[in-house]
């Protein structure tokens, strides 16, 4: 009986690699000078932080690791990726409307998310730990988050 259990949720496993997870995996094309970076202007620092820990979620740069290509961790993680994208888009920071930044609102966010440890997300910086953002981290993200809210917009 366990023989055939064991084969079953192998066949299982094997059939569901070919079911497409929804939306598809991909890092759609993007202009870089409406990107995060370009917009912004952040220090390299900060720039690096937000690229090791934001960007795999939140920009059209995802690196793919190999768990996302097998069925059904590879369909939690395109969802994670898309969600995050929908909500924070570092690719897009400036939308085809847009000729200067305005959402301040959201940018401030950045920060705030940062700071109470909501983001990243503990389920992957257990996968990434690079990504795990230290009390220094916090503070050069934050602190050039104020300095820019701060300053003339």
């Amino acid at each position: 009986m366990k023989k055939k259990l064991s084969i079953a949720a192998v066949a299982l496993m094997a059939v569901i690699q070919f079911v497409p997870a929804a939306p598809p995996k991909s890092n759609p094309p993007f202009d870089a000078a409406r990107g995060f970076e370009q917009v912004m202007k952040p220090p390299s620092e900060v720039a690096s932080i937000l690229k090791r820990a934001c960007y795999d979620c939140h920009s059209n740069e995802t690196v793919w690791p190999a768990y996302s290509y097998i069925a059904p961790v590879s369909w939690l993680v395109q969802k994670h990726v898309a969600d995050g994208r929908r909500l924070l888009n570092f690719s897009e920071w400036l939308l085809p409307a847009e000729n200067e930044f305005s959402d301040w609102s959201g940018f401030e966010k950045i920060c705030t998310e940062v700071r109470t440890g909501k983001m990243p997300k503990e389920g992957y910086v257990k996968l990434h730990p690079a990504a795990i953002l230290t009390e220094q981290d916090k503070q050069a993200v934050c602190g050039w988050v104020n300095r820019k809210m701060a300053g003339p917009k």
